[in-house]
């Protein structure tokens, strides 16, 4: 028994590495999961690392100062990492034009998103501290390189270099956790010197991609108006789901942070954090989606853009489900007892997490066929609905108020684009539910690159 167990589990162990090194569709999902897996385990390290050390209070305060280069990063990427996507998958011959006027247009409204900044943080940090606000601003430095590392990450996608898009998005994790494991050995943990720990890796990481592509274009650099113009083209129109998606991600905080204390802020972040990691699945998937999707012709596009609906939801909820048996010992065990209010939150947003995931798949959709304005509504719609409820919610119920507000808003979008597959192209509900052949199947793609000669040569090494 003992012997066929071990053989089991050796067998399963070479279907997972075979589906890693595959080189399509499925092998670049695998291995953006797996960094994705293993970017949860760093940051899920560095977070128990400071909430425990700093608690509530300076988890909040640390929380509200780095937020705000992450913020402004996003509010003002005019849709150029989407851009980048879809311009060079279909004009990759001119890649080269295309991905420095994408470097010099973010260089540009990066360093205008700081002197915005400077005039936003103090109306917004009335609650805080002025050594807070006064850090927050000088944090800001930071915010072109987090856009300029937007626009990287999309070129790597666009050119398929799939492996090193998972190594740049890891390697500031790792020199994060290194950050914060010498401050804690040197006793020198306060939020002010956590928060660089998590700002500062950035900046070399973009630096070097930016090096790196030029050495590889270097026969090609250039930045025209033609290449300005298409990437605006496209930009403008799925910038507004840009805009959107960042201020439905991060408008439950901004409320927060201008409402509350900076102890609910941290309880409010650590539990909103935890609820993220089940987006692995659907951000590794979308990563590789969206640029196959966008090769697609609409009505190939769609039904590709079901199936991954159907898959990524199921295990998605698998995930949430067990989480939520596991939430109430596991928070208060790794975080320490003073987070064990965020527990409630933590639940309510679990759900809100699986059903976000679902709907984010389905409007990946509408942007691969070129077609992000209907998105762009949806997500301004979206936006103030979430808006409206958190000022209604979070005076009454605070953190609390704040979860219940981003699930129902989600409950409302995931339900207007099933209305919208349905009034333009004819999907009805039960097109959203996993069939058993479609699981099964999967399971049967993950596993056929195994061969009987890998059986038996691990069979006799027993």
């Amino acid at each position: 028994m003992l012997r066929k167990s071990k053989q089991e589990r050796r067998r399963t162990l070479m279907a997972v590495m075979q589906i890693i090194r595959r080189n399509d569709s499925l092998g670049h999902i695998a291995r953006i999961f797996a960094s994705n897996v293993f970017i949860l385990v760093l940051s899920t390290l560095t977070g128990i690392m400071i909430a425990r050390f700093l608690g509530p209070v300076g988890r909040g305060e640390q929380a509200v100062m780095i937020m705000w280069p992450q913020v402004l990063s996003c509010l003002v990427t005019l849709g150029l990492p989407s851009s980048v996507i879809y311009c060079i998958k279909k004009n990759e011959s001119d890649q080269a034009s295309l991905y420095f006027s994408a470097i010099a247009i973010g260089a540009v409204i990066g360093s205008l998103a700081v002197v915005a900044g400077l005039f936003v943080i103090p109306s917004r940090m009335e609650e805080y501290s002025p050594a807070v606000i006064e850090f927050a601003k000088w944090a800001l430095i930071v915010t072109p390189f987090s856009l300029l590392g937007l626009v990287n990450n999309a070129a790597l996608q666009a050119r398929d270099e799939f492996t090193l898009f998972n190594t740049v998005r890891y390697v500031p994790n790792i020199m994060t956790l290194l950050f914060l494991s010498i401050l804690v050995f040197t006793n020198h943990v306060n939020p002010f010197l956590t928060s660089l720990a998590y700002l500062t890796p950035q900046i070399p990481v973009t630096l070097w991609l930016i090096v790196r592509m030029s050495v590889i274009y270097r026969a090609n650099w250039k930045v025209n108006a033609q290449s300005i113009r298409t990437l605006a083209g496209y930009g403008v129109r799925s910038y507004g789901t840009d805009l959107a998606g960042t201020m439905s991600y991060y408008i439950d905080q901004i409320i927060v942070v201008s409402l509350l204390m900076p102890q609910s802020l941290g309880l409010y972040v650590v539990a909103l954090s935890l609820s993220k990691i089940l987006n692995t699945v659907q951000v590794s998937v979308v990563s590789v989606f969206f640029p196959e999707a966008s090769r697609l012709e609409k009505q190939s596009a769609i039904e590709y853009t079901l199936k991954v609906f159907r898959l990524t939801s199921i295990i998605t909820l698998a995930l949430a489900l067990l989480a939520l048996l596991l939430s109430p010992y596991a928070l208060p065990l790794l975080y320490g007892a003073s987070f064990a209010k965020a527990v409630p939150v933590l639940e309510i947003l679990l759900l809100q997490v699986v059903i976000a995931s679902g709907a984010d798949t389905l409007s990946q959709g509408y942007m691969a066929i070129g077609k992000p304005g209907r998105i762009t509504l949806l997500q301004f719609g979206t936006l103030a609905a979430n808006a409206a409820l958190l000022l209604l919610l979070v005076p009454l119920m605070e953190i609390e108020g704040a979860a219940i507000s981003l699930l129902l808003s989600t409950v409302l979008k995931l339900a207007a684009l099933i209305w919208m597959y349905k009034r333009e192209h004819s999907i009805g509900f039960n097109r959203y539910i996993p069939s058993k052949s479609e699981v099964s199947g999967l399971w049967k793609k993950a596993i056929r690159s195994r061969t009987t000669k890998e059986h038996e040569r691990y069979a006799e090494a027993d």
